[in-house]
């Protein structure tokens, strides 16, 4: 698996407005970090790829003796960025995972991270080629869901199995299916099989990496594709909004037993799992192998640090405050006081997921 690297693209966006259970802002204090003879290596969900180098560089830059060239960072599904931090001689002082249950589930479980703070929402929204002569030029809020299913259009996704948003994917169409009381016509029009079993494409539907989803949509390989915001604001795609009821992007208890009533058949290794849906929560960890284990706390710490807590909101994203930790107690002493009263726990309606 080879690192996935892009040029980041310099945008302007105007402020976002937020919404109940976020804040503009992070109450954080960001670190000095010690000064460090290693480059920094880390994995990373691909969704991330057009943004976190420049974050990455300007660590680097604050740094003593720190570098952080491209070719040390991994981007790619989630899930298969925690494979690659877990084998053994793994280069990665830091993981960050588009899905909060996928340090818990890939790598706590058998001692490969000791925790993981959970620190931001982004919700899906529609990317769709708005190119002239495009099927889905028009496309709006209230006519998406008939546009999809116009012929000579074709959906873009990742794989379930080893991309979260793959998965994020089925679950916007599962739910959006209820919406509709279209009784699974709907969802079957993109994947074969039944709501929450083993999801199929169909013809209308492509399984495209989502590091290559920007890629897609300009060269009309494929008309549309489900991403998190940030990565349609970074990349410039066209896009439309998705309701809170459709987009993971909500936190209340009552979304997350909303997002939990779909579910869908995916591989673990050689295993069949159900995978529920959640509400789409970023989460970072150090690994407990890392090469330079206190460079990666450092890098941690200068991610949350509330110095950038405007760059991941220009970016897209809806910032948690406060950030959650699974295991507070488990947090190293460098990260355990960055916010002012200490970090909570995990709400138990979200660890009740893990």
């Amino acid at each position: 698996m080879r690192p996935f690297a892009r040029t980041l693209a310099v945008i302007g966006l105007a402020a976002l407005a937020i919404a109940g259970g976020f804040a503009a802002g992070w109450w954080i204090r960001g670190g000095s970090p010690a000064a460090s003879s290693g480059p920094l290596a880390f994995a990373a969900a691909g969704t991330l790829a057009p943004f976190l180098p420049s974050l990455a560089a300007q660590f680097a830059n604050e740094t003593p003796g720190v570098a952080a060239p491209l070719a040390a960072q991994l981007y790619e599904g989630s899930v298969d960025g925690a494979i690659a931090v877990r084998t053994p001689g793994s280069p990665y002082d830091a993981f960050l995972a588009a899905d909060f249950r996928v340090i818990p589930q890939w790598l706590e479980s058998n001692g490969a991270a000791g925790f993981e703070l959970v620190f931001a929402s982004d919700p899906l929204v529609l990317a769709y080629n708005n190119q002239s002569g495009s099927p889905l030029q028009g496309l709006n809020s209230t006519n998406w869901p008939t546009r999809l299913e116009q012929p000579g259009v074709t959906l873009g996704a990742p794989n379930a199995s080893s991309d979260p948003l793959g998965a994020n994917a089925i679950f916007v169409l599962e739910l959006e299916d209820d919406a509709l009381h279209a009784n699974g016509q709907f969802f079957r029009h993109f994947y074969s099989g039944g709501i929450g079993g083993f999801a199929v494409p169909t013809s209308s539907t492509k399984i495209v990496p989502e590091t290559q989803a920007a890629v897609v949509l300009r060269t009309d390989e494929v008309q549309a594709y489900f991403v998190y915001r940030s990565y349609a604001f970074l990349e410039h795609l066209a896009n439309v909004s998705l309701p809170v009821a459709v987009n993971l992007g909500g936190v209340t208890s009552a979304d997350v037993q909303a997002y939990g009533a779909v579910s869908t058949e995916v591989l673990n290794g050689s295993a069949a799992v159900i995978e529920r849906g959640a509400p789409v929560l970023f989460a970072v960890t150090v690994p407990a192998n890392a090469p330079d284990f206190p460079l990666g706390v450092a890098f941690v710490g200068f991610l949350l640090a509330n110095s950038s807590a405007s760059a991941w909101e220009r970016a897209g994203f809806l910032l948690l405050n406060p950030i959650w930790a699974d295991h507070p107690s488990d947090l190293p002493g460098a990260l355990s006081g960055i916010a002012p009263n200490g970090v909570p726990s995990l709400p138990s309606y979200l660890a009740a997921l893990i």
